[in-house]
């Protein structure tokens, strides 16, 4: 039920006939030469727990059947050549923790349905080529606690509802085209220890609820259209290792709380 082959020299394209190992749990390819598209066939192995397929250079989309696989913790595909859009069959995937598409050539927006992943705890989609606008249903990933979304083509306003994310630890969004001001929702994110937003568009004033995130230790904003003073309650966030917030259009004082930002 284990088929792992990961890390080897293995080269060609995965067969159909993988499709016929039906009670398989496990199916690890990662760190090969492997080339070609993920085969239709894949829709087949509906126990599938974990697929791993990082580090190669497979092509083409995700097809469709992925959606079959309704007992899917892992869905691995960083560090290949995939492109096309996000199925919206990847909703009925409930009981998955690890979402993977880093360093591929991904497109096209993020569909609703990411919302339906109510398991999720990893969304890592960093390195493509997504368009449109983070979609107000990521507010329903009650579980998760990474986001890594940075250096894509993203563009809108953050939603409001990224605060019912309660158990982020790590929130990436530099890098894409976002604009609008931070929400002050932002506020209850209060586990989060990293949140970048570098190389947006992001204007307005930087929120006083960013002082309530007292588990930051890195906070960095740089390269926005932010605006207004440096406000105070930045100095709560005594936690913190690296500020960055250069830039920007910010102006008056610089708060004397600074100072409290010992580390």
């Amino acid at each position: 039920r284990y088929l792992d082959l990961g890390g080897n020299y293995l080269t060609g394209n995965i067969p159909p006939d993988i499709g016929n190992l039906v009670d398989l749990v496990f199916l690890g390819l990662s760190e090969n030469s492997l080339t070609g598209h993920i085969p239709l066939e894949i829709g087949n192995l509906t126990n599938l727990r974990e697929l791993i397929l990082i580090s190669n250079s497979f092509t083409g989309e995700i097809p469709s059947g992925i959606g079959n696989m309704e007992y899917l913790i892992y869905l691995v595909l960083g560090g290949n050549n995939f492109s096309g859009h996000i199925p919206i069959e990847i909703g009925n995937l409930t009981n998955l923790e690890e979402f993977n598409l880093w360093g591929n050539n991904f497109s096209g927006e993020l569909p609703s349905e990411i919302g339906n992943l109510s398991s999720l705890e990893r969304l890592w989609i960093d390195g493509n080529y997504f368009s449109g606008s983070i979609p107000e249903s990521i507010g329903d990933l009650q579980n998760i606690y990474s986001i890594n979304i940075r250096d894509n083509q993203l563009f809108g306003e953050i939603p409001s509802e990224i605060g019912n994310l309660t158990n982020l630890i790590e929130l990436h969004l530099g890098n894409n085209q976002l604009s609008g001001e931070i929400p002050t929702e932002i506020g209850y994110l209060t586990n989060l220890i990293n949140f970048n937003l570098w190389g947006n568009n992001v204007s307005g004033e930087i929120p006083v609820e960013i002082g309530d995130l007292t588990n930051l230790t890195y906070l960095t904003l740089w390269g926005n259209q932010l605006i207004g003073e440096i406000p105070p309650e930045i100095g709560n966030l005594t936690n913190l290792i690296e500020l960055h917030l250069g830039n920007n259009q910010l102006s008056g004082e610089i708060p004397t709380e600074i100072g409290y930002l010992t580390n």
